[in-house]
């Protein structure tokens, strides 16, 4: 193994908290930047396509070294990062359609708004001041917890199973 990615992964094992602060944090920067609309700012928008772009495929790295050196196990915060990009991603969805769709949500605006529009799905609060209205917004809500019901059962069982064999679910 080379001295550098001996550095690496001895930097990864003594600072574990790094990777689960810096990613969910790369994940929403990625978020914020992705690009919108290309007649407002092209240069904007080719910096924020770029920065979107690396912050993603710096997630993705981290999440494949760690998954490549828990000797292919999941673990909790592999599936805390894996619902984060979800959300992320169908807040992406949501803004897209309340922009380029009106009426298929009511009191969507911003980025701000579909991202907690997304969480509030999530957690199935779902306070009513946004809500789906049309077809195609609806038919994302109920993909999206279609996809939380999955995913509760997932992390159950991954507990459950961790549990079972007297490991911390950590």
């Amino acid at each position: 193994m080379p001295v550098r990615r001996r550095a690496l992964d001895s930097v990864a094992v003594r600072r574990p908290w790094l990777n689960r602060v810096l990613l969910p944090v790369g994940v929403l920067l990625a978020y914020f930047v992705v690009p919108e609309n290309a007649d407002n700012a092209p240069v904007g928008v080719l910096l924020g396509a770029v920065l979107a772009i690396a912050g993603l495929a710096a997630v993705t790295w981290v999440i494949v070294d760690e998954v490549r050196r828990a000797e292919k196990r999941l673990l909790p915060i592999h599936l805390l990062l894996a619902l984060e990009l979800v959300v992320v991603i169908f807040s992406l969805f949501y803004y897209w359609v309340a922009a380029h769709l009106p009426g298929e949500f009511i009191g969507m605006e911003t980025r701000l708004d579909a991202l907690y529009f997304s969480l509030t799905t999530v957690a199935t609060v779902g306070y009513g001041d946004i809500s789906a209205s049309g077809q195609l917004a609806r038919l994302l809500v109920s993909v999206q917890l279609v996809f939380n019901l999955v995913f509760v059962a997932a992390l159950v069982g991954l507990f459950q199973g961790r549990l079972r064999t007297g490991k911390s679910p950590s």
